[in-house]
């Protein structure tokens, strides 16, 4: 008796621009991995010109690095398997962009461009766009972690499974993450962040949340990564935790903000002088902006790599089961 033999698996590229990656390639699961374009890559590209110019994917971002997916897809195109295998990826790379953000929240186009892999090389299938990741002024300065390569298999991992179980815990700041990273609005991703903080820390409260901040990552750690090419901000977790939950007290009930957080601050370094010159003169709430990034992705790098959760019960932090 015939039967039909089983169609052929289609391969897929998936791309998402990463423009402002400073770092090397870096291979960070199965088929997936940051790394510039191969020429054919870059001339099926062409056809997508005006979607990339309308999301600021000019000629340089082109030659830049990209977060790349090749995968297979064996179901029919017009099956309900083919699409959810198709969705599968989309997720994988949402959530790998959400791992890269937490080590270095330096920003991401957030345009998804799926192409079917054929002989004359690769056509156009689908894109998918959200709100562009606007990364803060520190992270498009400062170097990649020394430990990226190590953590991001790891922190892709964990995140995933927060959201496949789910785990709401760690999905809910996360989401406050990326919603601070697509709003333009210096307040708006202040009070977002330091919520998402405050998730983590289950705190309520700002003698809670300065604590639980300071015993998770050091009252003494710095918050912001070194750069080669800029002076370090000197600011620890203890200068400013109590502070930046007391900006996100008077922001979330309508409170006139303390005339602290309206004074100019340099973004001060070990030297005594001015950071970098876009950080020369600016408020109080601009370098609470800043902090608010990195000490919320910093928190989630804990947690995430540490398998850690705060024990209201027993007043620590300890390793989930």
């Amino acid at each position: 008796m015939h039967t039909d033999s089983p169609e052929a698996p289609q391969a897929f590229l998936l791309l998402s621009s990463l423009a402002g990656w400073k770092g090397q390639e870096q291979r960070i699961a199965d088929g997936l991995e940051i790394r510039r374009l191969a020429p054919g890559e870059i001339a099926a590209l062409s056809a997508s010109d005006a979607l990339l110019q309308h999301h600021g994917i000019d000629s340089s971002a082109r030659q830049g690095y990209w977060l790349c997916y090749e995968f297979e897809n064996s179901h029919p195109p017009d099956s309900v398997r083919f699409r959810r295998r198709q969705e599968a990826a989309i997720k994988l790379m949402h959530h790998a962009l959400y791992a890269i953000q937490i080590l270095l929240p330096f920003g991401a186009a957030n345009l998804f461009l799926l192409y079917r892999q054929t002989e004359s090389g690769p056509i156009l299938h689908f894109s998918e766009h959200r709100p562009a990741y606007i990364g803060t002024v520190w992270a498009h300065l400062c170097d990649v972690p020394a430990s990226f390569a190590e953590d991001i298999p790891v922190l892709l991992t964990r995140v995933r499974k927060a959201f496949q179980k789910p785990t709401l815990r760690l999905q809910i700041p996360v989401w406050l993450l990326e919603q601070g990273l697509g709003a333009p609005d210096r307040h708006i991703r202040i009070l977002l962040w330091a919520t998402g903080l405050d998730g983590v820390t289950q705190s309520g409260g700002v003698s809670a949340f300065n604590e639980r901040l300071c015993s998770l990552l050091g009252s003494d750690t710095e918050i912001f990564p070194p750069s080669k090419t800029a002076c370090k901000p000197t600011y620890r977790v203890a200068d400013v935790a109590a502070d930046l939950y007391l900006l996100r007290t008077e922001m979330a009930h309508g409170l006139p903000f303390h005339e602290k957080f309206r004074k100019k601050r340099e973004f001060i370094a070990d030297t005594g002088a001015a950071v970098s010159s876009e950080l020369a003169s600016c408020r109080y709430d601009q370098v609470l902006e800043e902090c608010a990034a990195f000490l919320l992705c910093k928190a989630l790098r804990e947690v995430f790599l540490r398998n850690i959760a705060f024990n209201v019960q027993a007043g620590c932090w300890s390793e989930e089961l």
